[in-house]
């Protein structure tokens, strides 16, 4: 007797364990003149977060962002960590004239920032730059220009006149507060906030989420895995598969098949590595004594 099961809620409870990873890092951070120790335990902290946040980053990206980009996200991530960070603790601190060392072991949330990492459109303009109208006001500081240019350059847009999207920076009606806008097929949005790079990934996620919405409504590709002898590998698998964020995002598993002879199940895919997610399933299924089929490919 064949039994098909189509997997919903119990398939976002799974998703939900083990999204924090640990990751070890060390610092140095220097004494700058009349700084506190205080404020340099602060400083060397933030630094070690916003390098496990980048290291964490840099596993799921399928490519390189390439220096001067990683720069700039490591820059970001040092002043904006906290959202991805479930906890640290502190294996060695070690105080010098002109600085202190720190190493820390930090739980960054991998969930938080592979979707963080979408809807900043580091996914989808790390093959190529995105063509897009930016505009900012003209008495801008120099290192205000410097900040906008340093977000142009992270989010990889190459500036267009006339291009869509097309994105605003002013400065808000309260004092110290930026505003952005975001104009894309027909609609527009709106960002406000103190910190201008804020403001920026307030809007832009509008426009880099709309592929994963995409994705959803045409179910991604199909990934069919068959061999099972019960219905906890196929459990097993797919929180693997879901850790392999440079390879493959937005799975879901769509069905399981229970048969006498064993268990086979379905997941809906999106590739963004092809040949990293082969040599993954070819490294991982066929020891096992699984098959595999992705987008008209068959593995015994």
């Amino acid at each position: 007797m064949r039994k098909t099961i189509f997997l919903m809620a119990a398939t976002l409870l799974l998703g939900a364990a083990t999204v924090a990873l640990a990751g070890q890092v060390q610092v140095f951070e220097p004494m700058a003149e009349g700084m506190t120790q205080r404020g340099l335990r602060e400083k060397a902290q933030a630094q070690g977060y916003g390098q496990a946040v980048l290291e964490e980053a840099k596993a799921m990206l399928p490519g390189s962002l390439g220096e001067s980009r990683e720069a700039l996200l490591k820059a970001y991530f040092v002043g904006h960590a906290k959202p991805f960070i479930q906890g640290y603790k502190v294996l060695s601190s070690q105080d010098f004239e002109d600085g202190l060392s720190l190493s820390l072991d930090v739980r960054v949330d991998r969930r938080t920032l592979r979707d963080s990492l979408k809807s900043m459109g580091l996914m989808e303009t790390l093959a190529a730059p995105l063509s897009a109208s930016v505009a900012w006001p003209q008495d801008l500081t120099e290192e205000e220009q410097q900040q906008v240019r340093d977000l142009v350059a992270l989010t990889n847009i190459e500036p267009a006149e006339g291009a869509s999207p097309a994105v605003v920076l002013e400065r808000g009606s309260d004092k110290g507060t930026w505003k952005c806008r975001l104009t894309w097929d027909g609609q527009e949005w709106m960002g406000i906030n103190q910190d201008m790079a804020e403001a920026w990934f307030t809007v832009w996620p509008r426009y880099f989420d709309r592929p994963r919405e995409r994705a959803a409504g045409t179910g991604g590709e199909s990934l069919a895995v068959t061999g099972w002898f019960s219905p906890d590998g196929v459990l097993e698998f797919d929180r693997v598969l879901r850790g392999w964020d440079s390879a493959v995002q937005d799975v879901e598993l769509a069905e399981m098949d229970m048969q006498p002879t064993g268990a086979g199940a379905t997941w809906t895919v999106t590739v963004v590595n092809r040949d990293r997610l082969n040599m993954l399933l070819n490294a991982f299924l066929p020891q096992r004594g699984l098959s595999f089929r992705l987008a008209g490919q068959h593995k015994e």
